[in-house]
């Protein structure tokens, strides 16, 4: 993961304390779990399993799990754009 342009953090726009993690990310979203997008439940902030692209995640019981970025400065986990289906 080292050398990507993908290490940039999203807060402070830089990489200089960014590091590669494991994160942890939600195991529904809210479309999933209500059957819509409501108002109040949406998680703009955060991730789930059935919102990334299958090749990103890591084999059952270890999908939850991604390979991502911290930032120590901002004190947020992140990953790349590419994990993320659209």
């Amino acid at each position: 993961m080292s050398g990507e342009s993908t290490n940039i953090c999203p807060k402070c726009l830089s990489s200089i304390h960014v590091r590669a993690k494991k994160i942890l990310i939600g195991k529904a979203s809210p479309k999933s779990l209500f059957g819509e997008e409501r108002a109040g439940y949406q998680r703009k902030d955060q991730l789930a399993v059935d919102e990334c692209k299958l090749e990103a995640l890591s084999e059952p019981p270890l999908e939850q799990f991604l390979d991502g970025y911290y930032c120590t400065n901002c004190e947020i986990g992140f990953v790349s754009d590419c994990t993320i289906d659209s």
